[in-house]
């Protein structure tokens, strides 16, 4: 029987879904396993529990030490990595035809089966320590936390994916367990193969290992509480670095489309108007960029840029006006259309990726519990009208704001002081 070209959403008696995403042409896929849990999830005693979950996956697993495990992938020419979110987690791999299965296997040990000893769980914390400290050392990734902070204050969303020291000291191999056991349930589990694959033995091999996880999709995170503000912390540095933002969509909302291109538009790239305006014309920052973020129940679109202290006020007011005058006046023609095809060319491009393909298969399961064509995503961003994205705009301005600043005295206090 000829195997369908067509990608395809199944899901299991417990509610673990499958997107599969053939790509005829290919030799090799990209298989994972994505997870519906995060720091979002972590009760404060336990923050960065995890991500040190996830750390652990490595230490080895279904009877294989840590050496044997990263054997075992790389015999068959294969890489596996892992990453933790607010919101999600994810085991993948990338391997040849063949393989797909297997890999999967290995996965299904990594998060059914580990390895989890007191004395290689002590060694894995100093490990993530280290990772805190170059977190710290990288202004441009510090600053970020800081703001996190600032917007989210005592809840999961305001505090650091990695934890802290004093968490960590609490976590033990029964912290793990019970994380695990809470919240890895069917329909809180997607897993997603994109490239060349045996489809028979991936769903076979779903099947085997995570067909008897307990149905349901676990607890629902704390509410997101966001707060205006303005916070600083003074480093030795040379430059200033600062984050500016402002409420946005939450995942999966329709308007996303309109506010991807006015993001665009603002700060995506050398021909948006912050980069034109800020860097290009006035000569006020080196890096200056705009982002959208998304969680399930909010989201935020922001400004990060990097200046000489004593600029700091003159980009966060140029930053502002920039907005205001999208929100006032709306993108021009070229504009968007140069927007449109920056966002439609890129999803297209991503689409040609094994690795980007699964992963964005799992979100549009997660977001919509199907699997939308990328040439039908594109076309949604070609549906934008300048009104809308002008909209976005002046909703972004309607609702609470943050400025956060690190760096030398002078930048942090004409950022935290201004207003």
């Amino acid at each position: 029987m000829a195997v369908s070209a067509e990608p395809e959403l199944i899901t299991l008696k417990n509610g673990v879904r499958l997107a599969l995403d053939p790509m005829p042409g290919l030799h090799t896929a990209a298989v994972g396993a994505w997870v519906r849990v995060g720091a979002r999830w972590e009760p404060a005693a336990d923050n960065g529990v995890a991500h040190l979950f996830e750390h652990m996956a490595f230490k080895g697993a279904g009877g294989r030490d840590a050496q044997a495990f990263a054997e075992a992938i790389e015999a068959v020419g294969g890489s596996m990595n892992a990453a933790t979110g607010y919101e999600r987690t994810a085991y993948y791999a990338r391997v040849t035809k063949a393989h797909t299965a297997y890999a999967l296997d290995l996965i299904a040990d990594i998060m059914l089966a580990p390895h989890w000893e007191p004395a290689e769980l002590e060694k894995e914390k100093a490990v993530v320590r280290q990772e805190m400290g170059e977190a710290f050392d990288a202004p441009d990734d510090r600053v970020f936390e800081v703001h996190q902070a600032a917007l989210y204050p005592d809840q999961p969303l305001g505090r650091p994916i990695l934890g802290s020291e004093e968490t960590l000291a609490g976590i033990s191999v029964d912290t793990l367990s019970a994380f695990r056991d809470a919240h890895l349930t069917g329909s809180g589990l997607v897993i997603a193969a994109a490239g060349a694959y045996d489809r028979d033995a991936v769903i076979a091999a779903a099947e085997a290992r995570f067909g008897a996880l307990p149905p349901g999709s676990g607890p629902p995170p704390e509410p997101a509480r966001p707060h205006a503000g303005a916070a600083g912390e003074v480093r030795k540095l040379e430059q200033t670095h600062l984050v500016m933002s402002w409420p946005g969509l939450p995942t999966g909302d329709e308007g996303a489309y309109a506010q991807r291109l006015m993001v665009e538009i603002f700060g995506g790239g050398m021909a948006s108007r912050l980069f034109q305006e800020v860097r290009e014309k006035r000569g006020l920052a080196y890096a200056i960029d705009a982002y959208s973020e998304a969680y399930d129940d909010i989201g935020r679109i922001g400004v990060y840029a990097g200046c000489d202290p004593k600029e700091a006020q003159g980009v966060l007011e140029a930053v502002q006006a920039v907005l205001e005058g999208l929100a006032d006046r709306g993108p021009t023609e070229a504009e968007l259309l140069r927007a449109k095809a920056m966002l439609s060319a890129g999803l297209l491009m991503g689409a040609e990726s094994p690795a980007s393909r699964a992963e964005a298969r799992a979100s549009q399961v997660f977001i919509r519990n199907a699997l939308i064509p990328f040439e039908a995503l594109a076309s949604r961003f070609e549906a934008v009208t300048a009104d809308e994205v002008k909209a976005r705009a002046q909703a972004a301005l309607s609702g609470p704001a943050v400025r956060v600043a690190l760096g030398p005295k002078a930048g942090v206090r004409a950022v935290v002081g201004a207003g």
